[in-house]
């Protein structure tokens, strides 16, 4: 029987504990490679009560850096790729791809992406490429981000910014959300333009409040990728909500090309270390390979790609 890994699961430390007894790993030495900090809360628990070795963690993403950096002073190593100049062309090709997909999920409805006016809300590494993707397919783009600093490079980028939520979602017809932090609750919702589409960058459980809208929206498929949510009362407003919130490139298998074996060639190095013990515990900060490491990783690369 496979066992049945969840979020939930991976912050119950005894229940992780459990499945990995199960699994016939005690007396072993582990390494956990997380994407989207899972085991924020149990790592330290996990390897107080693991009969066995766990090396430290591998952490592969933006939004589980985030989730770490909230419970530092960490006993484990922790190690991350997720702030990696060698993640930068990753970065790019899934918003490409985000875009991607969330024009032929238009084009299936017989709308193309250039009738709408978009709003990208999070200006990251992800949803900056997102919003000069959309800017350069001539589609007007407005930005929104808490973070003054990435407000101010959107505006220094020629981009209109905003650092009130309701102002960038105004008039947008087109709404990406690339924060990993809960872009949009029910208030957020509540803002929507009727007859607006919602696509997201990441997962749904990490970026959108969907549990929020049970009550008082009436849910409807109107086709494999695409969902309408009307509010529950006469004349109600409703939006569009393309792969269930989760990330839209999915859709397409999030083909990307080889620019992916990059970062997974950094991810090898980081394991590699933690293997080596070079990953002290993470304290202050979670450990990143250094500049000669990530070097060799990228002529590697070089030597077989180029």
């Amino acid at each position: 029987m496979p066992h049945q890994l969840s979020r939930e699961w991976a912050g119950e430390a005894n229940e992780v504990v459990d499945t990995l007894h199960k699994m016939g790993l005690t007396g072993k030495r582990l390494i956990l490679i997380d994407i989207g900090g899972y085991f924020a809360s149990s790592v330290d628990l996990i390897a107080k009560n693991f009969k066995g070795e766990l090396l430290g963690v591998m952490e592969g993403t933006e939004n589980g850096v985030m989730k770490y950096e909230q419970h530092l002073g960490y006993r484990t190593p922790i190690i991350t790729v997720a702030r990696s100049p060698l993640k930068l062309p990753e970065d790019h090709l899934v918003a490409s791809s985000v875009v991607f997909s969330i024009e032929s999920v238009l084009r299936d409805q017989a709308e193309i992406l250039q009738t709408r006016t978009s709003a990208v809300i999070g200006y990251g590494r992800v949803g900056s490429s997102v919003a000069e993707i959309l800017r350069n397919r001539g589609i007007n783009t407005v930005v929104h981000d808490t973070d003054p600093i990435k407000l101010a490079e959107a505006a220094a980028r020629g981009f209109q910014s905003h650092t009130s939520l309701p102002d960038a979602l105004n008039g947008a017809s087109l709404v990406v959300c690339a924060t990993g932090n809960f872009a949009l609750d029910l208030r957020g919702f509540g803002m929507l333009a009727s007859g607006c589409v919602v696509a997201s960058v990441t997962s749904a459980d990490d970026e959108l409040d969907l549990d929020c809208l049970k009550s008082g929206y009436v849910r409807t498929e109107v086709s494999t990728n695409l969902t309408r949510y009307e509010e529950n009362r006469p004349g109600g407003r409703h939006f569009f909500l393309v792969a269930d919130g989760n990330a839209a490139n999915f859709i397409h298998g999030a083909v990307i090309g080889p620019a992916i074996q990059l970062i997974e060639g950094e991810k090898l190095a980081a394991i590699r270390a933690l293997i080596d013990k070079k990953v002290e515990p993470a304290k202050d900060r979670l450990a990143e390979l250094p500049v000669e490491a990530r070097r060799e990783v990228a002529e590697i690369w070089i030597e077989h790609f180029l």
